[in-house]
């Protein structure tokens, strides 16, 4: 059930659709990654940011 907890961490984060989110910071290895979402900091790891579907506008 991993994805499952992915997913509504992902939720409770505020990932939702419409929502905004912007790369700001890599760690030096590339993994994880922080964006910023709704005026917040989330850092994921790529196996979690993998699960995102985004559209670029």
């Amino acid at each position: 059930m991993l994805l499952g907890n992915i997913k509504r961490r992902i939720l409770d984060l505020g990932m939702i659709e419409g929502t905004k989110i912007k790369p700001v910071l890599r760690s030096p290895l590339g993994d994880p990654t922080a964006y910023e979402v709704r005026g917040s900091l989330i850092s994921l790891r790529e196996e979690e940011a993998k699960k995102i579907f985004v559209i670029e506008k």
